[in-house]
């Protein structure tokens, strides 16, 4: 079910499937897409809130909202606004950085945290490169990094109806908005992750070339008791690519919270 929500002034397309637990899913930088199966897997055993981030979907973007910092002060108003009480707190990709923001933070409504290989720190020297440029490699080579098949997140854009190539571009000039310089990661998030209060979940694709297991094994380092599941035949979004086990790997951590 899609709806929409206006919390301090910037107008939410918000999708929601479910029931139980709530779960709050922050969207990757390829935004939501036409096609969520993951909404419905994650939704037999939660109450699965999915925003469109601003500039996404239809979610207005005022111009007020240029950070990420915006975005999880927005995210906790939203779930205030939501009235959420120990729900599941989840981000892919660059919903992952999203959710850690906000984790360091304030997690007063949460009982745990699900980060699918996030964006979003700083690990190696200033000239060595963490996370792939997904705005200057071709599409091709996208794909090859972003997908253990890249046939998987193969898109026909000639097929697609020009109110969805418009979707396209714009969730592209917004991520680039929010993550651009410095190229998605915050300097300073990895000295504050240790403020991270909440049983934490990473999970990541073994074949990511985005962000390597690597990357993923120094987020879990700076996460007092963060654990690590790595899901065989997957690559930057394993929501997407291996729905079914993302989902599982999901239900078993959050009926232990």
């Amino acid at each position: 079910m899609s709806s929409s929500i206006t919390v301090a002034g910037v107008t939410l397309e918000v999708e929601e499937a479910g029931k139980g637990r709530p779960l709050l899913f922050l969207h990757p930088g390829e935004g939501m897409q036409p096609h969520r199966p993951w909404i419905e897997a994650l939704a037999r055993d939660h109450r699965v809130i999915a925003p469109h981030h601003p500039g996404f979907g239809n979610s207005s973007l005022p111009d007020w909202i240029a950070t990420v910092d915006d975005l999880a002060y927005l995210y906790l108003d939203l779930a205030k606004q939501l009235g959420l009480k120990n729900a599941v707190l989840a981000g892919a990709c660059f919903g992952g950085w999203i959710a850690a923001e906000m984790a360091v933070r304030d997690t007063s409504r949460f009982a745990g945290l699900v980060l699918s290989a996030p964006l979003g720190i700083k690990v190696r020297g200033h000239l060595d490169r963490d996370i792939a440029d997904m705005h200057s490699i071709p599409r091709a080579e996208f794909l090859r990094l972003s997908w253990a098949d890249p046939a998987n997140g193969a898109i026909d854009f000639a097929t697609l109806p020009d109110t969805e190539l418009a979707a396209i571009a714009r969730s592209r000039e917004s991520l680039a908005l929010f993550g651009w310089k410095p190229y998605m990661h915050n300097p300073r998030l990895k000295r504050w992750l240790h403020r991270i209060d909440l049983p934490t979940q990473l999970i990541w694709g073994d074949s990511d070339g985005i962000v390597s297991t690597s990357y993923g094994e120094a987020w879990q380092a700076e996460i007092p008791g963060a654990t690590m599941r790595i899901i065989p035949g997957a690559g930057h979004y394993p929501h997407w690519e291996r729905t079914e086990e993302f989902a599982t790997a999901v239900a078993a951590f959050t009926g232990k919270l």
